[in-house]
């Protein structure tokens, strides 16, 4: 294997975007977000561990790599036992059901108390463990007496789990099994239990978010085991003073406004420092690569190990202009064909390219929003931009309906 290729292949490594961002930070890679709530709901947790917390971003910005570290701060605390959990990992997330987080972090506290032999906490688990994945009930039809006993009937029924494929409602017989699963757990490693659950921002249906998942976390709360849950953007739209009163603490992960916040743009140099010391993204090339990821943290990455592939595989040394176009193109591109009804969300971006208004209030707004076409900024001012990957495909679309009349 030539040098040149294990370098290269070194710096692919470096810029993985969908490795676990755990991996990142223990690699030394991790760079403190600026104006990042996190910190707030660490420190709101070491004080009130059974509180529960709500934490609204942008996919890509950020959020799953903030949530483990904040699992890491907490667990350097003596009596805190923070558990981290992908809920997207675990079950259908477009398919979620009530009583889906209860039984998943049941399922949890059952890794953490090993064999138990009380009879209670054994009932419990077999209850956790029947309600995620499906269980036989059976019934015996006996026969009347005037009957011989070899007529019993046995009718064997099979109702499926949470977490499997169909539907089956238990969130009652959840939350008394996780109670009881939740104070073994206390007793045994005397620690207030948090969770941490990840993966939800990929939910754009607020209402069933609010009926099934904030539903979930209060049961799991009313069990005395604090929460954070992220939640998606049309989320923190459509159902903002709803949650604000059944839930303490809402916090919101804006992406970074590279344009005109100076510190978000510092921000990003310093993910380029710290992955490529050696600087084989040449300066211009890193910052045509910033602009274009709009501020999104996930983008960035992507963008700059795509231009690290056409650099090798042009043959060059160094990650030039020329490559980082290549990359930013594809991903334009990319997303581009991945948008649900093109054509209409497509005039939209257009409309906002045009005279820089918007205002999210439909459904296909929202959806703009949670997948990335049109970013939001909070700092330091509130606005609305389309992402700037795409602003030149929509600009030449622009230009060509105008040629055509």
């Amino acid at each position: 294997m030539s040098d040149r290729l294990k370098f290269f292949r070194k710096l692919m490594s470096a810029f993985e975007g969908t490795s676990n961002p755990q991996r990142a930070v223990e690699r030394g890679f991790y760079v403190n977000l600026p104006n990042n709530p996190v910190g707030e709901i660490t420190r709101r947790i070491e004080l009130r561990p059974s509180s529960v917390h709500l934490l609204f971003g942008g996919i890509g910005s950020g959020k799953t790599t903030q949530l483990l570290l904040t699992q890491k701060a907490l667990n350097k605390l003596e009596d805190i036992e923070a558990i981290y959990v992908d809920v997207s990992l675990v079950t259908d997330i477009s398919d979620l059901k009530s009583g889906a987080l209860i039984v998943i972090a049941g399922l949890e506290l059952i890794k953490t108390l090993g064999n138990i032999e009380e009879i209670e906490i054994q009932n419990a688990r077999k209850t956790i463990y029947d309600l995620a994945y499906g269980f036989n009930d059976i019934k015996h039809i006996f026969p009347n007496h005037k009957e011989t006993y070899n007529t019993i009937e046995k009718v064997v029924t099979f109702h499926s789990g949470i977490l499997s494929d169909e539907k089956q409602r238990a969130r009652k017989k959840a939350a008394q099994a996780f109670g009881i699963l939740s104070n073994a757990v206390k007793q045994k490693i005397g620690k207030e239990i948090v969770f941490l659950f990840d993966g939800l921002d990929r939910l754009s249906n607020s209402q069933i978010f609010i009926d099934f998942a904030i539903n979930d976390v209060i049961a799991i709360n009313n069990a005395d085991a604090g929460a954070v849950i992220v939640g998606s953007i049309s989320t923190a739209y459509q159902e903002r003073e709803y949650i604000e009163q059944i839930l303490g603490y809402s916090y919101f992960l804006p992406y970074l406004d590279i344009v005109e916040s100076v510190e978000s743009r510092k921000f990003f140099y310093d993910i380029l420092e710290v992955r490529d010391p050696e600087h084989i993204i040449i300066t211009e090339a890193g910052n045509l690569l910033i602009y274009n990821s709009g501020g999104v943290l996930r983008d960035l990455i992507s963008l700059c190990q795509a231009a690290i592939e056409e650099a090798y595989i042009n043959g060059s040394e160094k990650v030039t202009l020329e490559n980082a176009n290549q990359a930013i193109m594809s991903l334009a591109h990319s997303k581009i064909m991945g948008m649900r009804l093109p054509e209409t969300n497509i005039n939209v971006l257009r409309e906002k390219v045009k005279d820089k208004s918007f205002s999210p209030r439909t459904s296909e707004d929202f959806d703009l929003l949670l997948a990335g076409y049109i970013l939001e900024y909070r700092y330091p001012n509130r606005r609305f931009v389309v992402h700037p990957i795409l602003t030149a495909i929509i600009e030449a679309m622009n230009k060509l309906s105008l040629a055509n009349g």
